[in-house]
This record gives structure tokens, sequence and C-alpha cells, in this order.
């Protein structure tokens, strides 16, 4: 019942318990190799899912898996689908031309032709196309279209006729080398100017 062999045996049951718990700790811990190896094998595993469903050999072990390991439980990286929406077509905008502008107490104003028809806008409002009146300065309309500013000078439509009046007092105005109109002044008008005004 009592042996003399009991030193042996209480010195294999120590060497074989530091055995056992160096193979635990060695699998508790994983090296950089390690992860590498469960890296690359999820995205193996992520590139063989079909349709949603991971494959079968998703959840077994893989071939560079720790011998003493138990399976890990493999999950494949859930990626977000990103939708690209396609770039949007550049607007067309039909371009307004600025045929004057004006002011009073309330502000400056600008009229502008669009599409053959004359509309008035006041400094920091949109016109019809969506443009923006930022500023007006003397025959320079300062626009603004979302981060784009740019300017526009104000000038005659193309398509309006010009008035010249024909009359003997405009021929001679444009022609300042010919007399003067017949009749000249009349002598019923006054001549005098009252002091004080």
């Amino acid at each position: 019942m009592f042996s003399t062999n009991w030193p042996h045996r209480a010195a294999c049951i120590v060497t074989l318990m530091l055995i056992a718990s160096a193979a635990l700790a060695q699998e508790s811990h994983l090296t950089l190799d390690d992860i590498d190896r469960l890296a690359r094998q999820r995205l193996v595993d992520s590139m063989r899912k079909t349709d949603g469903a991971a494959n079968a050999s998703s959840g077994s072990v893989g071939l560079t898996s720790p011998l003493g390991g138990a399976p890990a439980a493999v999950a494949a990286p859930v990626t977000p689908k990103v939708e690209t929406k396609p770039a949007p077509a550049p607007k067309r905008v039909i371009p307004a031309t600025f045929v004057g502008a004006y002011s009073d107490a309330s502000g400056a104003y600008v009229l502008y032709d669009y599409q053959g028809a004359t509309y008035t806008a006041r400094q920091g409002t949109r016109l019809i196309n969506g443009w923006t009146v930022a500023s007006v300065d003397g025959f320079v309309v300062s626009l603004v279209e979302g981060k784009r500013k740019w300017t526009e000078t104000i000038a005659a439509p193309v398509d309006s006729p010009v008035v010249v009046a024909d009359s003997p007092g405009i021929r001679a105005i444009n022609d300042l080398s010919s007399p003067l109109p017949p009749g000249g002044i009349a002598s019923t008008t006054p001549t005098y100017v009252p002091f004080g005004k």
C-alpha cells in the first residue's frame, strides 16, 4: 500500500502539471503570427460567402489554426453597402440679361430681361432663373449661385429697337457744324431767371 516510489511519482505529477500549465498559457496568448493567420482566414471566409449566408467552412477550424485550441467563432466582418448616387447633371440655367438699374429709399433694384420679358429684382433677392443679386454698383451687377460668384454688366437688350427721333433739332445736335434750326429762340419766352432759386 505504501510505496517508496512516491518521490518519483510526485516529481512526475509536478512535471506534468508544469507542462500542462505551460501549454494552457501558450494557448491563451496570441502572437502576431496567430492574429495574422486568423485575419487572413476571416478574409478568405468572407470572400467565399455567397448571398449573405456563410459558407460551411466558416465555422470550422482553419488549416493554420493551432491544434490545441478550440475552434474560434469566426464572424465575417459586415461591410455596409455604400450606395453610389450618380452625380446630378448640371442644371441648365437660361441666362438673364440686365437692362437697367435704379435705387430708391428701400434699396437698389435691377431690371433684367428673361425669355423676352422684363422683370425687376431688389438687391439680395433671387431671380426667376435661380441667380441671386448680391450687389448693384453702377453698371455692374454682382451675382451668386450656390458657391459660384460672378459679375454681369448692364447693357441694352440686343433685340430692342433703337429709337432715333428725326427732327431738325436732333439733326442739328448730331451735326454741330450745321446752322441752327430756323426760328431760333422765340421772343415770347421769358429770358430772366429769378434769383434765389
